[in-house]
Formats: structure tokens, C-alpha cells, sequence
């Protein structure tokens, strides 16, 4: 049958609909990416995962075969592989799952579906040449087929379950043909990863770093794409003679193209999904986010209760921590024991029994203290707190606090809702330059509310975090104004009212009617070591 006389016509308008929805696509996951911190999230679900050890491992690998057998494509599982686990642990993982269940479904055409699955290769007359040439040449032909895919992979598990083909010959092949596409998926995945993550950040490596991936993946790309075409040659000179002229597989296309629909309707989709998740952003960051908190002022003043001292800790941050909040690290490497002896005594803390602000002194201190552990734990071979595995850093739970075990993020968690006070952002310290300073005192309960005062004033008028400028057009502000935006909208209104409570000129732009235009500034994660003051100046 030939095709419609205006097939030429329905061919140009169809490829026009796959560009234009392929940009609408790209661009709606941008907005997504840009509404939503999708950073973040990335890092919550690898610290999961990673946290759940070889249990995590397997349980990925199970999911993929289940997928594999039940016909969905593995690709947005190779593509998780990547971003989660890194190359080399994410390759291992996703080719054992695809080659685990590329194995499992040609043992159920083999002994269990066979009928079946004859049936639905009758619908592939190609398949039948294949299939003559493997009883031929074995499993190279496997190989050619793996390399060159005439058929869908999730197909061509069971179909070669109908092959004269032995099963071990079969499992090598496959996963040794798999390895090309599946590492270039993995790698795809772990350039977007470290994109998504590098978004609002500033490390040591930072964008060109990720250009030299995505030029990596770029040459892995074409290498599989050479690799394609020399396998797809090869195979029709081993099965082009004895395939049939016209194949449905090659049959010309008629009328409007199905992909250019599925293209349309998933262009619609993300216009749909981008919209809602602009309106709805805020719930959603909860999600992937900080979670949000309800501010309540907990606990209660116990004048007369019992005390915590946190001497150690002051003189600890009083010999490494220098001006401007840059830390000795190495002199903190080389002389630690005060730093071990004040974490060891938050073990013995009565923090039941104590009041409120001596609760408040002894969690900002104890946060900070412990994260300081944490870096000298791997320094000086990191240069970024990122660098720790997601598994051992805010999520960790290794810390003693009054007899409990708690992580960073559990501090921190308590930090903001228990206390009703969103100054605690500017006083607890992630060890990166980003961060506000780390003071060079400890936190004290008789002048906790004073400390934290003067640390929200130090940062909302330092142009490393809080920068008015275009003559007051437009601010600056650090990125904790966005993650964190529902606790300072909760203790004034919105962000600019809690940023103009610290910072005058702000206030007087706010005060004749003209609230600037925010722009979030890239958040530094390199470490907040000294040897980084003269390199960054100070600047986020």
C-alpha cells in the first residue's frame, strides 16, 4: 500500500511538533529544577540509600530486574544509578540488575511462556533470520543484536529465550554487550546529578569541573554511537539475505507519526506539572527540602535548674576559629583533645532538666562542635563538607546529647521548631564558606538571645550575605533565605520585612514602597579553612 499523498506534508509537520515538544520538555524540567530544590533532594535520597548499605544495593537490583521482567524500561533506573551511586558503583549495580533480569525473563520464555512468546515474535519476521543465524554463529550474534537493537530490550529477553543459545553463553554476552549504553546512561546520569547539585554552589572544581564531565560524556556518547553502527553493519550481513524485503519494523510510515503525539502529550504534561509547581512550590520544597516547621517556643525558663558548661568549647573555638570565622583546621588536627573532651561531656548533659535558653546555648554549641568532628574525621583530604559520603554527614546519627543519639539534621530540626527564634540560621555552621561565621565564643544561656542578635546584624549587613545594590533596585541575599523562607515569613511576614529588621538600608527602600527584586546568590561549599580567606576574599 503506498503512503498517503500528503504523508510528506503529515512527516514536516510532525518533526516540527517532536522539536518544538522536545524544547517545551527541556524547558519545563529547567523550571522545575529552578523552583525546587532539587539539589537537595538528590543528596536526601543518596544519604538514604547509601545509609542502607549492600541492603539499598540489593534492594536497587531487585527493583530493576521486577522492572526488567514486567516489560518498563530501565532507563530512568540506569539514570538513577548514575546520579546516585557515582560510575563505577553505579555500572556494577545497573548492569547487574539489567543483566539479572535479561536473564530471568529468557529462563520464562525457555520454560514457562514459551507459547506466548512465539506468538509475539511471529510479529517480527526479522526475528526469524536472527534466530537462524545465532544456531549459526552463537552467541556473537547475540552480541551483534545486544550492540546494534533492532528490537526493544525488554522484548529481546524473551525472544532470545527461543534462540538455540545456551544460557551461560547468553548471560556473559549480555552483560559484556550491555556495558557500553549502560555506562553511558549511568554517566548521563551522574553529569546531571552532579548539575543539579552544583546549582547554587560554588566548590572547588565547581562548572569546570562539570564541563570536563559533559565533555566526557560526550566522547562516551559517540564511541557507543560508533560502536552502533559497526554492529548494526555486521548484522545485516550476517541476516540481511534471509530477511524478508519489507518488515514491519521498517515499513514506511503512514498518516501522523505516534512518537510526535506521545511527544505532544508529554510537552502538554510538563506545562501542566511546571504550572503547579510553581503555584505550589513552597509545600513542595517541604518535600524535597528543608521540611517545614511550625515556630513554637517550647520550652520554658528554669532559672534555678541545673547548669551545662561549655568552657571547653569556647576555648576550643577560641585558638583555631580566626576573624571573620575562617577555622585552623590543621592546628585543630594536631591538638583535638579539648574538642573530643567537650563532645564526650554532652553525653552527661541534664537536657531535660535544663531551661530554655541553656537548652538553645547547648544545641548551637553542640552543633557546631560536631560538625567540626566531622571535618577533621576525613581533612585534610576533602574540601568540602560535600565530600564526606551523604550517608555519614547531616544524616548521621553519631552524636550523644544528654544519654539520646542524634544526627545534625535532627539538631537542627529541633533548633528551628522548638526555639521560635530563625536567628539560629545565622549561628550554626556547616564548615563551609557559605555558612554564616563560626564565632570565636561559645553560646552562654545568660546572653544566648544578645550572641544570636548580634550574628543576625553581622550577617544581613555583610555583602558576603546580604547585598543591596542597583541603588536599592536589587538584593542580594544568601541562599538560607530561600531554603529556609517559611521560618522568617513565619516570625515576620516575609523575607525582605525579617532581611529589613537588621538592615537599615533595606528598611528605608521598604518604607517609601519600593521593595527590591531578590536574586539568590551562589551558595560557597568549600570549606571555611583559612588557607580559602586569601583565595575567596571573603566572598560567597
Amino acid at each position: 500500500m503506498m503512503p498517503p499523498k500528503n504523508a510528506p506534508t503529515f512527516q514536516r509537520a510532525a518533526t516540527l511538533v517532536r522539536m518544538v515538544s522536545i524544547a517545551v520538555i527541556a524547558a519545563c524540567l529547567a523550571a522545575i529544577i529552578h523552583f525546587l530544590p532539587i539539589g537537595r533532594g538528590v543528596h536526601l535520597l543518596q544519604g538514604k540509600l547509601l545509609g542502607w548499605g549492600i541492603y539499598g544495593q540489593a534492594a536497587f537490583i531487585g527493583i530493576y530486574i521486577l522492572a526488567t521482567v514486567l516489560f518498563i524500561p530501565g532507563s530512568a533506573l540506569t539514570l538513577a544509578a548514575g546520579a546516585i551511586y557515582g560510575l563505577f558503583w553505579g555500572t556494577l549495580l545497573a548492569s547487574t540488575g539489567a543483566t539479572a533480569g535479561a536473564c530471568l525473563a529468557y529462563l520464562i520464555a525457555r520454560y514457562a511462556l514459551r507459547r506466548r512468546v512465539q506468538m509475539r515474535a511471529r510479529q517480527y519476521p526479522r526475528f526469524a533470520a536472527i534466530e537462524r543465524a545465532i544456531g549459526q554463529s552463537g552467541w556473537k550474534i547475540v552480541a551483534l543484536v545486544r550492540l546494534a537493537p533492532v528490537f526493544p530490550f525488554i522484548l529481546v529477553n524473551y525472544l532470545f529465550g527461543l534462540t538455540p543459545i545456551g544460557f551461560l553463553p547468553y548471560a556473559l554476552t549480555t552483560w559484556f554487550t550491555m556495558l557500553p549504553g549502560g555506562f553511558l546512561y549511568v554517566y548521563l546520569g551522574y553529569t546531571a546529578g552532579q548539575a543539579i547539585q552544583s546549582a547554587g554552589s560554588a566548590t572547588d572544581g565547581g562548572w569546570p569541573s562539570l564541563i570536563l564531565k559533559i565533555v566526557g560524556l560526550a566522547a562516551t556518547a559517540l564511541v557507543v554511537v560508533l560502536i552502533t553502527r559497526i554492529a548494526k553493519r555486521a548484522l545485516a550481513s550476517q541476516v540481511a539475505p534471509s530477511a524478508p524485503a519489507s518488515s514491519p519494523e521498517k515499513a514506511a510510515p503512514k498518516g501522523w507519526p505516534r512518537n510526535a503525539t506521545v511527544l505532544l502529550l508529554l510537552a502538554l504534561f510538563m506545562l501542566v506539572l511546571s504550572a503547579f509547581t510553581y503555584l505550589h512550590r513552597e509545600s513542595l520544597a517541604g518535600l524535597i527540602g528543608p521540611p517545614p516547621v511550625k515556630l513554637v517556643n517550647k520550652f520554658h525558663h528554669h532559672p534555678h535548674g541545673p547548669r551545662f558548661n561549655n568552657s571547653l568549647f569556647n576555648m576550643v573555638v577560641k585558638q583555631v576559629v580566626h576573624p571573620g570565622g575562617w577555622v585552623d583546621y590543621a592546628r585543630l588536627a594536631a591538638r583535638p583533645q579539648k574538642l573530643a573532651a567537650y563532645i564526650q561531656s554532652l553525653a552527661k548533659a541534664p537536657f531535660a532538666r535544663l531551661g530554655r535558653n541553656q537548652k538553645l546555648a547547648l544545641l548551637l554549641n553542640a552543633y557546631n562542635a560536631c560538625t567540626l568532628r566531622l571535618i577533621l574525621d576525613y581533612y585534610p583530604h576533602i574540601k568540602s563538607i560535600k565530600d564526606i559520603p551523604a550517608a555519614k554527614r547531616w544524616e548521621a546519627r553519631r552524636w550523644n546529647i544528654g544519654g539520646k543519639i542524634f544526627s545534625l539534621e535532627r539538631i537542627e530540626w529541633i533548633l528551628r521548631s522548638d526555639f521560635a527564634d530563625p536567628q539560629i540560621h545565622f549561628a550554626i555552621v556547616c564548615a563551609s564558606i557559605g555558612c554564616p561565621p563560626l564565632r570565636r565564643a561559645a553560646y552562654e544561656a545568660a546572653t544566648v538571645n544578645r550572641q544570636l542578635h548580634q550574628q543576625a546584624i553581622l550577617l544581613n549587613n555583610n555583602p558576603r550575605w546580604v547585598r543591596l545594590r542597583d541603588h536599592g533596585h536589587v538584593l542580594h541575599l544568601t541562599m538560607l533565605y530561600d531554603w529556609y523562607a517559611g521560618d522568617f515569613r513565619q516570625a515576620a511576614g516575609s523575607v525582605l520585612k525579617f532581611v529589613a529588621r537588621y538592615n537599615k538600608p533595606l528598611a528605608a527602600e521598604l518604607a517609601a514602597g519600593r521593595p527590591p527584586r531578590v536574586e539568590f546568590m551562589n551558595y560557597n561549599w568549600n570549606l571555611n579553612c583559612v588557607k580559602n580567606q586569601a583565595r575567596y576574599g571573603g566572598h560567597p
